[in-house]
């Protein structure tokens, strides 16, 4: 038995990557080469650190690559995100023995990392532990692991339906031996502070890293290991939620106060939230209307804006004076659009530091400066691909733009390029026409709603991941060749919809209709002749 006692000694990840070495130094001062016993640490205390994912990692690494079990661990105030997160749900499921305390309060944990320690913790079936200590245990001598997660940057209302879809069983305490219920133990007792969380601002929207992604990375873009195939979550595509990327001129499309008459705003979309017009996450204190029903994962449209792309705002606020104020707004105040969005859960900020590389567009940077896309925007796109091939689920990623070079872009690598074949990448404004333009689907209802600050009833329609694809994502595929009989029949249906509102406005022409109303006829016209085409050039 032994004890590593590190807290306040100024560690960083960069010297994480020598401890392991150092310890085994130790180790052989103290056994030389000789075979060793089973060793434990009882504490290992590495708080108020400057340590990361990769140091939780190496940590973790060593203590399985050894075989040394712990009894407690302390990472609490640092900087530990949701990869080491998922780095210690890793060690509750597979060290030598049972651990029986984790304290990881005061870091920037999101949801995906909360989820990943307690779906490790239920699928390892070794909670609650034989205790073999004095303390509180059931009639079967079972008791609780005992995690600190308070201060961290977790939503717990938006993930306690999935908590519950695995069995989790835990409640909260004020102290280790106060759990309940008595006759039966928890898998996990939590303190009861557990609900203090940070808010999603400042240099923690930069870190908070996006939730409810149903695994890890098999392979992450800054070298973190492929976990073993048992802790991978085998699930259906449709229990995954709708990830739109936005990049930088995008968000800045979406933040714009002047903008009227359009669905895709972030103003729009909170519309939506607060009638229940939307498939969200209410906040605590906004009741859910009966109407919303239900909220699934396969149901949400979850908005990503990644680190890139606020780095990229940084820059060009810089240059732009104009907009500096409000894109100083948009990333730091408690009151801005990605704040109230992440409230309502249609929004997370996304990390990307370990993405260092360009994994799937590799060899493309040449062209991408050729059409004027920068590094940032690059390297978001590239992680957007990336993040499709890794979810295991076809058609839930869509790459949103108000820069037609990275549409072009796109388009190009599609042709060579599988991962980015599967990443609908739209314009933003064909986002709004799809809509205004829509009624078989009611999507003219949901981009008229979107111009409402209230509603007094239901509009029979609600946005959601199923609708996005129907109106977006399909007619998208169907574009880079996987249309077949589908494409043709949605073809087909949407020429007998344009016509029936065509002939009303034409008859009306007789009358005079407005010109802005046959100049929007026309527009829909020539963008569904454009499809049709693609559609018979493929059947031909």
């Amino acid at each position: 038995m032994f004890k590593v006692e590190q807290e306040g000694d100024s560690l960083t990840d960069a010297a994480m990557e020598e401890w392991g070495g150092w310890m085994d130094t130790q180790l052989e001062k103290r056994f030389g080469n000789s075979d060793r016993p089973a060793l434990t640490a009882s504490t290992l205390n590495f708080s108020r650190n400057e340590l990361g994912d990769e140091g939780v990692r190496c940590v973790v690494e060593y203590l399985r690559r050894r075989e040394i079990g712990v009894q407690m661990v302390k990472f609490f105030k640092n900087n530990i995100g949701d990869i080491g997160a998922w780095a210690i749900g890793q060690l509750l499921a597979h060290a030598r023995d049972p651990v029986q305390e984790v304290h990881l309060s005061h870091n920037r944990i999101t949801e995906q990392g909360a989820c990943s320690i307690f779906e490790a913790i239920a699928r390892s079936r070794r909670y609650p532990y034989q205790m073999e200590r004095s303390g509180r245990r059931d009639a079967l001598g079972l008791t609780p692991v005992w995690l600190r997660m308070e201060y961290n940057c977790i939503q717990w209302a938006s993930i306690e339906h999935r908590l519950d879809q695995q069995q989790v069983r835990w409640c909260a305490a004020e102290s280790r031996d106060g759990w309940g219920p008595k006759d039966q133990s928890p898998m996990v007792c939590m303190h009861s502070s557990f609900k203090n969380q940070k808010a999603l601002s400042g240099a923690d929207a930069g870190a908070a890293i996006l939730g409810q992604v149903t695994s890890p990375p098999r392979k992450s873009a800054g070298g973190m290991p492929e976990p073993p195939e048992e802790d991978l979550a085998d699930e259906a595509s449709e229990e995954v939620p709708m990830y739109v990327f936005l990049d930088a001129s995008a968000v800045r499309r979406l933040a714009a106060e002047k903008s009227k008459e359009r669905l895709f705003t972030f103003q729009g979309l909170l519309n939506l939230c607060q009638q229940g017009h939307m498939k969200c996450t209410p906040p605590d204190d906004c009741p859910t209307p009966a109407w919303l029903g239900a909220v699934e994962e396969r149901d949400r449209i979850i908005f990503v804006v990644t680190d890139a792309v606020l780095d990229e705002l940084s820059r060009f606020a810089e240059q732009n004076s104009n907009e500096r104020s409000q894109l100083e707004w948009l990333r730091n105040a408690p009151d801005s659009y990605l704040q109230l969005c992440h409230q309502w859960g249609i929004l997370e900020v996304l990390e990307t530091k370990l993405h260092t590389q360009l994994i799937k567009l590799a060899g493309w940077e040449s062209r991408a400066r050729e059409l004027g896309i920068s590094r940032w925007a690059l390297q978001n796109f590239d992680f957007a691909c990336l993040w499709e091939s890794q979810i295991d689920a076809t058609g839930r990623v869509l790459f949103v733009t108000a820069d037609e070079a990275i549409v072009n872009f796109a388009s190009e690598c599609a042709a060579s390029v599988d991962g980015v074949r599967q990443v609908a990448t739209v314009h933003v404004h064909a986002l709004d026409r799809a809509f205004a333009n829509d009624r078989e689907h009611s999507g003219n209802r949901i981009y008229e709603a979107a111009q409402r600050s209230k509603v007094n009833k239901f509009c029979g329609a609600v946005l959601s991941a199923q609708i996005m694809h129907a109106l977006v994502v399909g007619p998208f595929q169907d574009s880079r060749g996987g249309g077949g009989e589908d494409g043709l029949r949605r073809g087909l249906r949407e020429a007998v919809s344009l016509l029936s509102d065509l002939r009303p406005l034409l008859e009306g022409g007789r009358q005079g209709s407005s010109e802005a109303a046959v100049a929007k006829a026309v527009e829909r016209m020539d963008e569904a002749q454009r499809r049709w085409q693609a559609l018979l050039a493929r059947r031909s």
